[in-house]
C-alpha cells in the first residue's frame, strides 16, 4: 500500500501537467469496472459514432450531388453564353469568335441557335414531345461524332437516349420535328432529321428533351434565322466568373452569362439544403453526447475514491475536472474517429456499387440518374470540429460536479 502511494505521489511530481491528465485519463478507463460503467461507456462510443458517420455520409451524398448536376450541366453546355440582341449571321458570329478566343482562359468559342420544337411520335402522332434543337457548327464530344455527316435532305441529328426511347427512334432512321412558324404564319414549318447517334448525359433535361443538329443546316431551312449567340468554354470550369468581365469586354454588344447564373436557385437550394442537413444532425450528435455525459458521471462514481486520493497528495480540484474531461474526450474522440472513418466507409461502398441510382421516373425529378458520395477534406475538418465542440460542452459539467466533491467525503466511500 505505502509502495502504490508512493508511486502516485511520484508520478504528480515527475509528470507534466498534460502528459499526467492523460495518463491518468487513461488509468480510469483501463482499470477494471463494473457492467454499467462498461455498458455506458460503448453505448456512448457507438451514439456518437453512428452520428458522426451520419454527419459524414449526408454531407458527402449533397456534395456528390452538387457536383453531379454541376457536371452535367458542363458537359451540355459551355461554361458562358453571350446571347445576341438580334440574330446572327455565320459570317458575323465568326468574327465574334475571333475576338473573344483571344481573351486569356477563353479556350474555345463557337455560334449556337436554341430552337424549341415538338418531335412527332409515330406511335401517337396525337401527343408530339418537346424538344429542343440546339444547333450548333462542330458536334460536342458527348456525341461520340468527329464531324457531321454529309449527304442526304434529312438533316443529321443526335438524340438524347431517353428521347430516343420515347419517340421510338433508332441510329440512321427518320424523325420529323415541328418549329414556331414565322409572325403572321399558322403553318408550322417542319424538320426532317436522320438520327446520327445517341447520347447519354445521365441530366434528366438532357436526355428527355435535347437534338444536336448542325447550325448551317438549319439555317438553310429556316430563312431568316440566325445564331441565338455564343457557347464558350474555358481552360478552367470554376474561373468563370473571374473571366467574365473581361469576356464582356471582347463582346460589349452581347448579354454574357455563366453556368453559375443560369442555374442560381438550383446551387443555392443545394446549398441551404446542405447547411440545414448538417445542423439538424449536429442536434443529434448533441443528443449522443449525453451518453458520454452518463458515462462520465458513472466514472465520477466508481473512481470517486480514487479522486479524493489524489486531492490529498495534494491534486487540485481543476486537475481532477480537467482528467475526468479528458475521460469524456477519450470517449468521445474514440467514437468520432470511429463515426468519420465508418461515414468515409460506407461512403465509397456506396458510390463504388452505384447504390443512389435511379430509375428514369425520379431521375426526372432529382435531375441526375447517380449521386457520388463525395467525401471532402473541409467537411470532414467540420465534422470534427462540431463533434469536438459538442464532446467538451458534454463533458464540463459532469466533470466539474464531480471535482467539487469534498476528498474526505470521496475516501470515506465505498
Amino acid at each position: 500500500m505505502k509502495h502504490r502511494n508512493h508511486q502516485k505521489r511520484q508520478l504528480l511530481v515527475d509528470s507534466s501537467p498534460m502528459s499526467l491528465e492523460l495518463e491518468l485519463a487513461v488509468r480510469f478507463l483501463r482499470r477494471r469496472s463494473r457492467g454499467l460503467l462498461r455498458g455506458t461507456a460503448l453505448a456512448a462510443l457507438a451514439g456518437v459514432a453512428l452520428a458522426t458517420a451520419s454527419l459524414v455520409i449526408t454531407l458527402a451524398v449533397m456534395t456528390g450531388y452538387r457536383q453531379a448536376i454541376a457536371t452535367a450541366l458542363q458537359r451540355g453546355n459551355a461554361q458562358m453564353i453571350a446571347f445576341a440582341p438580334r440574330p446572327l449571321s455565320l459570317s458575323a458570329a465568326a468574327k465574334l469568335v475571333d475576338a473573344v478566343t483571344r481573351v486569356p482562359g477563353v479556350k474555345t468559342a463557337g455560334p449556337v441557335m436554341y430552337v424549341s420544337g415538338l418531335l412527332q411520335d409515330p406511335r401517337d402522332p396525337s401527343n408530339p414531345l418537346v424538344v429542343v434543337l440546339k444547333a450548333v457548327t462542330h458536334p460536342p464530344a458527348y456525341t461520340h461524332l468527329a464531324q457531321w455527316p454529309s449527304g442526304g435532305p434529312e438533316i443529321p441529328a443526335v438524340l438524347g437516349y431517353r428521347l430516343a426511347e420515347k419517340a421510338g427512334a433508332q441510329k440512321g432512321g427518320n424523325v420529323q420535328v415541328l418549329v414556331a412558324p414565322k409572325a403572321g404564319s399558322l403553318i408550322l414549318p417542319s424538320i426532317s432529321c436522320r438520327v446520327a447517334g445517341i447520347f447519354h448525359l445521365q441530366f434528366s433535361e438532357f436526355d428527355e428533351q435535347w437534338m444536336i443538329v448542325p447550325l448551317d443546316r438549319v439555317l438553310a431551312v429556316l430563312p431568316g434565322a440566325g445564331a441565338t449567340g455564343l457557347e464558350i468554354t474555358l481552360d478552367d470550369p470554376m474561373a468563370a466568373r473571374k473571366l467574365r468581365p473581361a469576356v464582356e469586354r471582347a463582346l460589349p454588344s452581347m448579354i454574357v452569362t455563366d453556368w453559375f447564373d443560369m442555374n442560381p436557385a438550383l446551387f443555392a437550394a443545394l446549398k441551404w439544403q446542405t447547411l440545414s442537413l448538417f445542423i439538424v444532425l449536429s442536434l443529434v450528435a448533441a443528443v449522443a453526447s449525453f451518453q458520454v455525459s452518463s458515462a462520465l458521471v458513472i466514472v465520477s462514481v466508481e473512481k470517486r475514491k480514487t479522486s479524493g486520493a489524489l486531492q490529498a497528495m495534494g491534486a487540485s480540484p481543476r486537475l481532477v475536472q480537467r482528467v475526468l474531461t479528458r475521460v469524456g474526450f477519450l470517449l468521445g474522440g474514440a467514437g468520432a474517429l470511429t463515426g468519420i472513418g465508418f461515414g468515409w466507409l460506407v461512403s465509397a461502398v456506396m458510390t463504388h456499387f452505384r447504390i443512389l441510382s435511379f430509375p428514369p421516373g425520379l431521375a426526372k425529378v432529382y435531375m441526375v440518374e447517380f449521386i457520388p458520395l463525395r467525401v471532402t477534406p473541409v467537411h470532414l475538418a467540420a465534422v470534427a470540429a462540431v463533434s469536438a465542440l459538442i464532446i467538451a460542452i458534454a463533458s464540463w459539467w459532469p466533470a466539474r460536479q464531480a471535482a467539487r466533491m469534498d476528498p474526505v467525503t470521496a475516501l470515506r466511500s465505498v
